[in-house]
């Protein structure tokens, strides 16, 4: 083999170490800048609270994070579920102790007022549950947009 052969052989290899260092430290680069938005710009949920940039939020602190059209309709729906759900609760906690109450006089009017407010708490059990199932939609579809779609 000529000078120039084993030159160019020396010239590729060094250009190819050179070049995967290159893509090796932008992928690094890319990997702690992911890594960082994870930690300090996605929503964790922990219990019935969440934590955004380890500062905890309550389900209403959470609004301001919903930017997006989908996180944001789904977070209102999410509310919404959760405003009837409570509701639901206290007038199914309301029949319940009228039934109670009304026990002594009318057995009749006492059972149907046990079994609408059971029915009524199942209900609300439901309503809580949808809640919870479209407030996590949002944060994972809200996740989704900060760590993978570009900034706008």
């Amino acid at each position: 083999m000529s000078k120039i052969s084993h030159l160019r052989i020396v010239l590729f290899v060094v250009i190819f170490i050179m070049a995967n260092g290159t893509i090796s430290s932008i992928h690094a680069q890319n990997n702690e800048s992911l890594l960082r938005v994870y930690n300090n710009e996605t929503i964790q949920t922990s219990g019935n609270s969440f934590i955004i940039g380890g500062k905890q939020l309550t389900f209403r602190e959470l609004k301001p994070s919903f930017t997006s059209g989908i996180t944001k309709d789904l977070y209102k729906k999410a509310r919404g579920q959760r405003f009837l759900g409570g509701v639901t609760t206290i007038v199914a906690i309301g029949a319940l102790i009228t039934s109670a109450v009304v026990r002594k006089d009318s057995k009749g009017g006492a059972l149907a007022l046990s079994i609408g407010g059971i029915g009524l708490n199942l209900w609300s059990f439901h309503l809580r549950k949808h809640s919870s199932e479209l407030l996590d939609r949002a944060i994972w579809q809200r996740n989704k947009e900060i760590l993978f779609e570009p900034p706008r």
